[in-house]
């Protein structure tokens, strides 16, 4: 009876203390010769504490009423689960369980340090960038103090990619990956390295950044060992720059990638050049993105103007573009027949329970 007691006591508290987020948004994207989306989108978000303890849910629900590009996309409408974790904190130290968020990197091209993370390359660049990104399901132990922190990873369930007709989706692998990071702070001066084992690959790297008033320039560097790959493609190596420059009202992110990818005959190196922006003084949003990868002769861009018409209610427009020669831009332009043009209508609300 006591034990009772006390679990409604407890569930009545976190019931209490919960915060649930709920964006409900509309989208209608037109391509160069069809209509590619004509949808609503339902983002909601639950956070709750009580004492040391925690429970985090994030996902968002999508209806489609274009069903061939549904199709095509392997978009259908249903649900999607971003993260749902329990977690204890206490001081310096915590663990969380569940699917979550583990990144490694701020990198948003790949390669990258982001070995837990995944990609929903079906959907191609049109949700927002959060939303693109898949997550792993396991536990991570975390302890930090000022100058340091580590951090140690376990995964059972490693995060998916997807992608649009007709490429095929991967087999699921179903393994234990692990991994864990160290990070240090001098001053304004980050630094981390890490190693981990996912699947049949290992990785390690390292990252560092400065912290200027205005600026903050990054490196990351890291190195892929494939045991099932063929002899000569199962070393992998490369290296980002980057800088996120704070202007004003802007926010500029620019990154310069050189790596190396497979190819027949073995591995071949790449370049490829990334610009993000945005620019929101008062009620206005501009966001910008440009990618570039001569090699692959592949570029995306995408510009979009929102206006905050009230606290909760946003209406924004955007304009994309798709290209390529082969692989993944290449669909990519065929799909949207290379520039895409929509509109979004969001609300957005913070209700407490």
């Amino acid at each position: 009876m006591r034990f009772g007691l006390l679990l409604i006591l407890l569930l009545n508290s976190a019931v209490a203390m919960a915060d649930l987020t709920v964006a409900p948004r509309y989208e209608y994207i037109q391509g160069t010769e069809e209509e590619l989306a004509n949808r609503l989108i339902v983002k909601g978000k639950l956070n709750s504490t009580v004492g040391p303890f925690g429970i985090f849910v994030e996902g968002f629900g999508e209806f489609e009423g274009n069903e061939d590009q549904a199709f095509v996309r392997r978009s259908p409408s249903h649900g999607y689960l971003q993260e749902a974790y329990f977690e204890f904190n206490l001081d310096s130290f915590y663990v969380r369980v569940g699917r979550q968020a583990l990144r490694w990197s701020e990198s948003w091209t790949v390669p990258s340090l982001d070995v837990w993370t995944g990609r929903r390359w079906n959907r191609l660049f049109f949700d927002p960038l959060a939303d693109q990104l898949t997550h792993s399901t396991g536990v991570v132990f975390s302890y930090a103090r000022e100058t340091y922190s580590l951090e140690f990873v376990g995964v059972g369930e490693l995060a998916e990619s997807y992608y649009p007709v007709p490429i095929p989706q991967p087999d699921v692998e179903e393994n234990t990956s692990f991994g864990g990071r160290v990070k240090w702070n001098w001053g304004n001066f980050a630094f981390s390295a890490l190693t981990a084992q996912v699947l049949t690959t290992d990785h390690y790297g390292v990252t560092g950044n400065y912290a200027f008033e205005n600026a903050v320039p990054k490196f990351e560097l890291g190195y892929v060992h494939d045991r099932k790959a063929l002899e000569n493609q199962q070393d992998r190596k490369f290296a980002t720059l980057g800088c996120d420059i704070f202007w004003g009202n802007w926010i500029l992110l620019t990154q310069v990638s050189r790596y190396e990818t497979l190819v027949t005959n073995g591995l071949a190196y790449e370049t490829s050049y990334y610009l993000t922006g945005q620019w929101n003084p008062n009620r206005h949003d501009v966001q910008l993105q440009a990618f570039y990868n001569p090699d692959a002769e592949s570029n995306f861009g995408s510009f979009s103007y929102g206006y905050n018409i009230t606290d909760y209610f946003t209406v924004s427009g955007f304009v994309q573009n798709y290209a390529g020669v082969s692989g993944l831009y290449k669909i990519y332009e065929e799909i949207t027949g290379g520039t895409v043009v929509g509109l979004r209508l969001e609300l957005s609300g913070n209700l407490a329970f």
